[in-house]
């Protein structure tokens, strides 16, 4: 068993080492095809030619284009991406402080995604075809069809008109005093300090953004739920098994919702993943100062070296999502295991 986990995992990371290879070759040559000199937007238009070429010199622009790629490449694997063109700083450390704010807005997303959706599921599919169902199915196409800032916009207008004093912008009440980490999520860091006043700050403050940024993901999970467990329910052993008079609650989340989970722990990676990248609009809204609205920043700028890191850093966090997933998979369904190791 712990062989076929161990295969599973040496596989997949030497796949997903050439992913992430392919991708640096494509956003680097992308960002040198992307009209506008890199050494121009770090030196501002009142830059003489002179100090631009000093600036091209200096940034290994006047290589030829195997050498600057392998040299991006050689910085990469060691962390290191290169100065923003329009801070002048150093890329890692820039992403490495607004990263937790997204991850940590990501997870509780996670959190409250399963939390609504494979219950709903699960009763929509319990009550097929009654008023719950058609009630269920019609806020899942909600969820679907509504884009997230809109949900952000509505909250932040309900929460303005009927919610006295309820935070609206940032993650954390001004007032307070931050613990000092070590992990950069508050929510965390707060119970590890024993400070129960930046806790319920940071609760307080995050919940919106994630209820907004969770709303596609729970109508997605909710569907494809429903329709898991539908399917299942015609299979021979859960006949066989309400033939002889398995209640149906035991049927449900004894057997049932195990076999039924499989694609949704599958979305759910995948949202985890392209969260990370995409939740930039629902942090604008909200003033969240995060990952994803530093990667918009950049595009918009096009600061190029703080793009390529941008990109990069959320494939990786993609690929780490679907290894996860990968292993739990095998983790819940036999089958996978069974077909893995022939």
């Amino acid at each position: 068993m712990n062989t076929t986990y161990l295969d599973v995992l040496v596989r997949r990371m030497i796949g997903f080492a050439g992913v992430l290879f392919i991708l640096s070759l494509m956003i680097f040559v992308l960002a040198r095809v992307v009209p506008g000199d890199p050494a121009r937007i770090a030196l501002g238009p009142s830059a003489t030619q002179a100090q631009v070429e000093a600036m091209r010199q200096e940034m290994g622009l006047d290589q030829p284009v195997i050498v600057q790629y392998a040299d991006y490449l050689t910085g990469a694997l060691q962390g290191d991406f290169g100065r923003s063109l329009i801070s002048g700083k150093p890329v890692m450390p820039e992403i490495m402080a607004l990263l937790p704010a997204t991850l940590e807005l990501v997870l509780v997303t996670l959190l409250i995604m399963i939390a609504v959706s494979v219950p709903l599921g699960v009763v929509t599919a319990r009550y097929r075809n009654t008023w719950i169902d058609n009630t269920g199915r019609f806020f899942s196409i909600v969820g679907v069809t509504m884009p997230s800032f809109l949900f952000a916009i509505l909250l932040q207008l309900v929460a303005a008109n009927f919610i006295a004093d309820w935070p609206l912008l940032g993650r954390v009440s001004h007032t307070l005093d931050l613990p000092p980490g070590p992990t950069g999520l508050l929510l965390v860091d707060s119970l590890l300090h024993g400070r129960g006043d930046v806790f319920v700050s940071a609760l307080k403050h995050i919940l919106f953004p994630a209820l907004a940024l969770a709303m596609a993901g729970i109508g997605q999970v909710t569907r494809i739920t429903r329709s898991a467990m539908i399917e299942h329910q015609r299979r021979d052993h859960v006949l066989t098994l309400k033939s002889f008079g398995v209640p149906d609650r035991v049927i449900i989340f004894r057997y049932l919702l195990k076999l039924s989970s499989i694609a949704p722990l599958t979305i759910m990676g995948l949202e985890f993943a392209s969260l990370i990248g995409n939740a930039f609009v629902v942090e604008l809204v909200f003033s969240w100062g995060g990952f994803a609205s530093y990667g918009l920043e950049a595009i918009l700028q096009k600061d190029l070296n703080a793009v390529m890191a941008v990109v990069l850093v959320s494939g990786f966090f993609f690929i780490v999502a679907n290894l996860v997933i990968d292993v739990a998979l095998l983790v819940i369904d036999p089958r996978l295991r069974f077909k893995e190791a022939r």
